[in-house]
């Protein structure tokens, strides 16, 4: 049975809208979203460009009041804002009430609503990695640090941490390796369950598995910090990449 998730934010135009198309696309074999505003308003155009540019379903979108689930059970309310917060107070009809404060892109340039969906695509993520019922038994430690003992393999496995989501070509330009070379430890990594991929046209991307459990993000956050100089110059050789494609998503 899928749980139920309502995302919350203050004029329910942009967060909590992001947020509940990522969730009911990406995530509907576990979840199903529902997004709400304290003080709703209209779903800014930017919302529905930015996930239109990245294939999620927008013809549903609406902007909804709180009151119009106050006799909805959620198995999780998220609290995308300190004003909807304030505003809202407790969500009392819940399981699990969950506060994340991200910058609202409406006050900032247009750009920030893509900067704003690719941070909830990793926050999500991580969400339901975490709240995902998983047998850490399943998942043996020695193959997670046998798999990440080559520096290659260990490099595209935090740039995908980090990036959310990759593709052969992008690594390839971060990380100044051929092609092949990053194709074998892609495949290393996907065999020892560190790493998913899926098909989009003629990409092929690359996303930390799900089926991570939480300790092992954890060794990826401390990883992410110890590495921060090497991954700061990949990412600047990334952003310069003439490989990559218009969209993540």
């Amino acid at each position: 049975m899928t749980k139920k998730i309502l995302f919350v934010c203050r004029g329910n135009s942009a967060r909590s809208q992001l947020a509940e198309a990522i969730v009911n696309r990406d995530y509907a074999e576990l979840y199903q979203a529902y997004s709400a505003g304290s003080s709703p308003s209209q779903v800014d155009v930017r919302t529905i460009e930015t996930l239109d540019n990245a294939d999620f379903p927008t013809d549903e979108l609406r902007s909804k009041s709180v009151d119009e689930f106050k006799d909805t059970y959620f198995d999780y309310v998220i609290t995308l804002c300190s004003s909807a917060q304030r505003e809202c107070g407790v969500f009392e009809n819940t399981q699990e009430s969950i506060y994340w404060d991200l910058p609202a892109p409406t006050s900032l340039s247009d750009s920030s609503f893509e900067a704003s969906l690719y941070d909830l695509q990793k926050r999500i993520n991580l969400f339901v990695t975490v709240h995902q019922p998983t047998n850490d038994l399943d998942f043996d430690p020695l193959v997670l640090h046998k798999c990440l003992g080559d520096q290659t393999r260990l490099m595209i496995t935090l740039l995908i941490f980090t990036e959310v989501e990759l593709s052969v070509g992008e690594l390839c330009d971060a990380l100044q390796e051929s092609q092949p070379k990053t194709s074998r430890a892609l495949a290393v990594l996907r065999n020892c369950g560190i790493v998913s991929d899926r098909r989009k046209g003629q990409w092929a991307f690359y996303s930390i598995s799900g089926k991570l459990p939480l300790w092992a993000i954890d060794i990826l956050d401390a990883s992410v910090v110890s590495m921060r100089g090497a991954l700061v110059a990949a990412n600047q050789l990334l952003n310069q990449s003439t490989n990559r494609p218009d969209k993540h998503n």
